[in-house]
């Protein structure tokens, strides 16, 4: 324990340890951590009991029994006991059906297991794009804040000098606290999106952390034809698939509701006996009840799918045009950036001839439309991760 001590003192002494972290590797650490994926494998491997337990449905049942009685005529107390064992060999209509709902609640969590993988990678995406937002955001206000000061120490400058008034200083001061507010926010951002990718990932909060780029190649090009994502999501969307599932539940349920006449065979073997025995319900008052129960639950998730069908039919049959106008945006950003780079050098030109022009704004606009460029490029990136993750694909495929 000394000799850990004095490492870990060290340690600090050197400087932290810089974690650099790409989108692959936050996924990696996101799977060994995270609680709702480690809830959901419990789960499966219950339901992978449950399943194996419904296809052994003879197993036996032992019971055992004890009664005291009392002969009047002979005045003597009598103690009997046994031994049952009883075995359901199969219930007509039932035991099927129990299989088969059992099976169905495992696959929906099979399913919801899958999901969650696509939608863990869709969320790491998503905050490293933040992330990178937030870190130009805080580059752009802290130069503009750094001319608004300048603009508001001028200004103080000229009033102690009787050149410019009170009103002027506190206009000046005003816009340089609102620029140096918006500084704190972005960076108050970004570190907080850090602080989300390490909950996510599970290392610890104190972790200096450094995050790589995301590079996508060519992002206005068509990645994949929208009407054939289209037809893989009405296929393998994850929601679609288990409303199906929920639709073949209550089927199962509903045959086995309308089983009046259902014949159990039981072997029972006891003490002093054994043999089979056949029984069978003839009647059930509650019967009509049940199955009009089951079938409003039916139709009424029949209605959830159709809905959700139309709804992701919206999605990609608008998603060219979105597609198009998120394209239209990247040309327009990649054009405002070689703009102000081209307006940077010219001002660069005029402040080197001590001309009257503040080179801060240039490089101020510079930053901005660099960061506009950004940000039209990330939200490519995402627009076609949630489509591929709507279609049931992986939304990292993107990046490769």
């Amino acid at each position: 324990m000394k000799y850990f001590l004095i490492i870990l003192m060290l340690g600090f002494s050197f400087g932290q340890e810089i974690i650099t972290l790409d989108y692959k590797g936050a996924y990696n650490l996101a799977l060994n951590n995270n609680k709702e994926i480690q809830k959901l494998q419990l789960q499966i491997k219950a339901l992978d009991i449950d399943y194996h337990l419904a296809q052994r449905y003879y197993l036996p049942v032992v019971f055992v029994g004890a009664s005291l009685l009392y002969d009047f005529d002979k005045k003597d107390t009598k103690l009997d006991t046994n031994i049952n064992v009883v075995s359901t060999l199969y219930e007509f209509q039932r035991t099927k059906s129990r299989i088969e709902l059992s099976k169905i609640k495992r696959d929906i969590a099979q399913i919801m297991l899958e999901q969650l993988y696509r939608d863990l990678q869709l969320r790491i995406l998503k905050l490293f794009v933040d992330a990178h937002l937030y870190r130009k955001l805080t580059e752009v206000k802290r130069e503009e804040m750094a001319i608004a000061y300048v603009r508001f120490d001028r200004a103080r400058e000229r009033k102690e000098l009787g050149l410019t008034t009170d009103h002027e200083v506190f206009k000046l001061e005003t816009v340089y606290r609102e620029k140096r507010s918006e500084l704190l926010y972005a960076q108050y951002m970004y570190n907080y999106t850090l602080l989300e990718i390490k909950q996510l990932t599970g290392l610890p909060y104190e972790a200096v952390l450094e995050l790589k780029d995301l590079n996508l190649r060519e992002p206005e090009r068509l990645v994949a034809d929208f009407s054939k994502l289209m037809e893989d999501a009405l296929r393998n969307n994850a929601s679609l698939k288990i409303k199906e599932l929920e639709i073949k539940s209550y089927h199962e349920d509903i045959k086995g509701a309308k089983q009046t006449i259902a014949p159990r065979i039981n072997l029972k073997v006891s003490t002093d006996k054994a043999g089979l025995e056949l029984t069978t319900p003839i009647y059930d008052a509650g019967r009509h009840y049940r199955v009009d129960y089951l079938s409003m639950l039916k139709r009424s998730v029949q209605a959830e799918k159709e809905n959700l069908e139309r709804s992701l039919k919206l999605i990609f049959f608008s998603a060219p045009y979105e597609w198009e106008y998120l394209r239209a945006k990247l040309v327009e950003a990649k054009t405002r950036e070689k703009f102000a780079e081209e307006n940077l050098t010219l001002r660069r030109s005029e402040y080197e001839l001590e001309l009257a022009f503040d080179l801060g704004y240039a490089m101020a606009e510079k930053s901005e439309a660099e960061r506009q460029s950004m940000e039209t490029h990330y939200r490519l990136l995402l627009f076609w991760a949630k489509i591929f993750n709507l279609a049931g694909k992986e939304p990292f495929y993107i990046l490769e």
